[in-house]
């Protein structure tokens, strides 16, 4: 099972996954959607916000930050403190939850992740043809 990043969410539709491969994310990435949602400055941004997330509802699992994550978080921010890197919380949180679950991390910003890279597999998604010039339209904070 692979687990989606914020920013993989944000612009799924522009993205390749195979079909034959399990993915969820974390409720914690939910929680950003919803923040991009209610803080997009137009009615218009919002119900489009609002639409993309109902599709990913009904598309991915949503994981919850339970024990399995929270305990991951723990082993993989000591460890990678260790060696002088700078934790970003958010990332470290999900990538946490990747870890305490055995998952891989799917991210559209690797190098944010690098410092996790030793403890688990991260991967960047492959961009359809069609959208390689698209620019993320739903926001929130990845």
């Amino acid at each position: 099972m692979i687990l989606l990043d914020t920013n993989v969410l944000i612009d799924f539709a522009c993205y390749e996954f195979d079909p034959s491969e399990p993915y969820a994310a974390s409720m914690l990435s939910r929680a950003e959607l919803e923040l991009g949602i209610h803080g997009a400055p137009t009615v218009a941004l919002r119900e489009e916000r609002k639409h993309r997330l109902i599709l990913l509802d009904g598309w991915i699992e949503w994981l919850s930050f339970d024990r399995a994550a929270s305990e991951g978080y723990g082993q993989l921010a000591a460890r990678t403190s260790l060696t002088g890197a700078r934790l970003r919380n958010k990332d470290a949180l999900i990538a946490g939850q990747a870890y305490g679950r055995g998952m891989a991390l799917m991210t559209a910003n690797t190098a944010d992740f690098a410092p996790y890279s030793t403890l688990l597999t991260i991967l960047a998604p492959t961009r359809r043809p069609e959208f390689e010039a698209v620019a993320d339209t739903l926001g929130g904070t990845g």
